[in-house]
């Protein structure tokens, strides 16, 4: 049976790939902050505003990446001096389109003069429950209505991985915000560490078919 011409046409179409439109680590692929960096991609496309990020290390280089891309502002803070200091050693962690800032996160969100609207706030910080509910109470405040809040570490892979140093009691936030109604959230168990990515979402808008 000959090729359907139209069929053909559209694969054709379809598979003109072009990889350089999606930020992908080539050595990491899915693992580590891959997955993130592809759905920061998708928000930021569909989505207009600036990024947050609570908690800088390996996360940050994707971002400024995508600053860069969409030609968004990037807020970069992190608790640790020595953390940020040490990025900026690397003239690419950072772009022109990234401020970085050394602080408590309650002060950052309290005395930071972002530039709205937000459509993305990324929360790694503090893995305790108390702080990080008050970083995703604060992020809620700051983000435009189609706007999305990523929060790592909420899946912990068992018991052992709930103290400080490891998840901590972050999945306790995402249990809460699951059982809200105001709430769209999902989370990714692999990717991330595999140890949970949840991408939240305020309700807005929804048909409920009344």
């Amino acid at each position: 049976m000959p090729e359907h011409v139209k069929m053909r046409e559209l694969y054709n179409l379809v598979s003109d790939w072009d990889p350089s439109k999606l930020l992908f680590s080539k050595n990491f692929e899915w693992t580590r902050w891959g997955l993130l960096g592809i759905l920061a991609d998708y928000v930021l496309y569909y989505t207009s505003g600036n990024i947050i990020e609570v908690g800088v290390c390996e996360t940050s280089i994707f971002f400024t990446q995508l600053a860069t891309k969409h030609n968004r502002k990037a807020y970069h803070n992190d608790l640790q001096h020595s953390v940020i200091e040490n990025c900026k050693t690397i003239p690419e962690y950072f772009g022109p389109n990234s401020q970085t800032y050394t602080m408590p996160s309650d002060q950052f969100f309290a005395t930071t003069q972002f530039e709205f609207p937000i459509a993305l706030i990324f929360i790694d910080g503090d893995h305790l429950y108390e702080q990080v509910k008050k970083d995703f109470d604060n992020a809620l405040k700051l983000l435009q209505p189609d706007g999305y809040i990523f929060l790592h570490d909420t899946l912990p892979p068992d018991s052992s991985w709930t103290n400080e140093g490891s998840c901590g009691t972050v999945y306790k936030l995402r249990e809460e915000i699951e059982a809200n109604p105001e709430f769209d959230i999902f989370t990714f168990k692999k990717s991330a560490w595999d140890v949970g990515l949840s991408m939240v979402q305020k309700r807005n808008n929804r048909y409920t078919g009344e």
